[in-house]
């Protein structure tokens, strides 16, 4: 028999359990990484609570690890290398690949969704895939990469400039990341919006300028705030069934920008005739990329320098800890906001 790891198998919505399967064989251009750890996304928990996961599916695209074998033609990496997993995985050839824009290929395929991802001992990607990190960087922050990832894009869509006033909706993992990036990047002020105290501690601890809370967050108060203070670029990062797309318009200054992270469940209501009237441009923004704004920088790249520059801040974000065979475990933790979870990171 090949030799077995441990894998974390959803078997229908709302369940997962673990799994002995083969060792996965990488192929000409793969490596394999052993998993140090890998992060649970809301989408994760959207996907497994609404049945979308293919049962046998091994979740898990915010992984970390080193570098454990080399396919054929593998130029560039080496064995005992720690590297972040960039899961998206182009088709290669068409104009959005040929764009640096592969997230947005017909084509494309994510590992954790579409390819068994990171809630394994091991997993096989292409080796253009992995990004190198700081050899000291601790592996749960690592696992940081592919969000803040997508963080950096959504900034870099929504044309973030030094100097700008920024609002970033919504506290969770995303948000959090979002209000550090900003700040990083030169936004002069970032606001936030809270729903759950512990989420309000650790904006206020990342050096949000002002942390609004529920009451606050509504549209009628934020066009309030926006009148006397409009933002110049609103990154929304709920999505759901959240009236957010309102408040950003109620929020966001004339010309300015809304950039649009949250993964809506379905129809969300918006103003498009305050949005006409501010001439407000909307930057959906789904993952990541190569981009030519960027110097030709992946996202990962840049979103890597962000987390090692910022590491002891963004620390305090990894709220609980797991190893595989707790599993389960995990997933009802990371969905439970009120009980304190931020990230929650899995360790195989």
């Amino acid at each position: 028999m090949p030799p077995e790891m441990r894998a974390a198998c959803v078997r229908g919505r709302g369940e997962i359990e673990i799994a002995r399967v083969p060792i996965p064989e990488p192929g000409p251009g793969e490596v394999r990484v052993a998993v140090e750890a890998c992060g649970i996304c809301g989408s994760d928990l959207h996907l497994f609570g609404s049945g979308f996961f293919a049962p046998g599916i091994t979740p898990g695209h915010e992984a970390a690890g080193r570098i454990d074998a080399l396919g054929p033609g593998v130029a560039g990496v080496a064995g005992g290398m720690r590297v972040a997993v960039e899961p998206m995985r182009g088709c290669g050839a068409c104009a959005s690949c040929r764009r640096g824009q592969y997230s947005i290929c017909r084509g494309a395929r994510l590992h954790g969704v579409h390819l068994p991802g990171g809630l394994a001992e091991y997993i096989v990607v292409p080796a253009d895939r992995v990004h190198r990190l700081p050899a000291d960087l601790d592996p749960q922050l690592a696992a940081l990469a592919e969000p803040m990832a997508v963080v950096v894009h959504a900034l870099l869509r929504g044309n973030l400039a030094a100097g700008q006033r920024v609002l970033v909706l919504g506290a969770g993992s995303v948000g959090l990341l979002t209000l550090a990036a900003a700040r990083r990047l030169g936004a002069a002020e970032v606001w936030i919006t809270a729903r759950h105290p512990h989420q309000a501690l650790r904006a206020r601890a990342l050096g949000a300028t002002r942390v609004l809370g529920e009451a606050e967050a509504e549209p009628l108060a934020l066009e309030a705030i926006g009148r006397e203070a409009p933002f110049d670029l609103v990154v929304e990062t709920v999505g759901g069934q959240a009236d957010t797309l309102r408040a950003a318009s109620a929020a966001v200054r004339p010309g300015g920008t809304i950039s649009v992270i949250g993964l809506f469940l379905g129809g969300a209501p918006i103003d498009p005739f305050g949005l006409m009237l501010k001439e407000v441009t909307m930057a959906w923004s789904y993952c990541y990329g190569v981009r030519a704004a960027g110097a030709g920088r992946s996202d990962f790249a840049h979103a890597i320098d962000v987390i090692a520059a910022e590491r002891d801040a963004l620390a305090a974000l990894v709220t609980h800890r797991f190893p595989l065979e707790q599993i389960a475990r995990g997933f009802e933790v990371a969905g439970d906001r009120r009980g304190g979870a931020i990230k929650v990171s899995i360790n195989p």
